[in-house]
């Protein structure tokens, strides 16, 4: 069928993550894992050159249907809570991005949870 989602490159993503109800912005994958009980959390590195990573992954999940509900500022990280309901399945995502994280200022990190 055409609704096949190419994983992104990099390390894989757990068996059970919702590659099509959580799209991730463009870019590798350095790290992921957790399980759909306890939720995933998944450290994307942006291509070199794309900008605001974080920006790019909060637009990536406001096209899908995403609202965001929540943007905080603490120590230079800065994280935005965004929720959504697929399938009859609501969906938290918390996705930030770290000066200091190891990927650099260019990676992002996700939290996925659902309810």
């Amino acid at each position: 069928g055409g609704d096949e989602v190419d994983p992104p490159a990099g390390a894989a993503l757990p068996q059970d993550f919702p590659v099509a109800q959580v799209p991730l912005v463009e870019g590798t994958v350095l790290t992921a894992d957790g399980t759909r009980a306890d939720g995933w959390a998944v450290t994307v590195q942006g291509a070199a050159g794309a900008g605001n990573i974080l920006d790019a992954a909060v637009t990536t999940l406001t096209d899908a249907g995403y609202t965001e509900s929540q943007r905080t500022t603490e120590g230079g990280q800065r994280v935005v809570v965004l929720s959504a309901t697929k399938d009859a399945t609501d969906y938290w995502v918390q996705v930030g991005s770290t000066p200091g994280a190891a990927g650099g200022p260019g990676s992002v990190f996700y939290q996925v949870s659902v309810e």
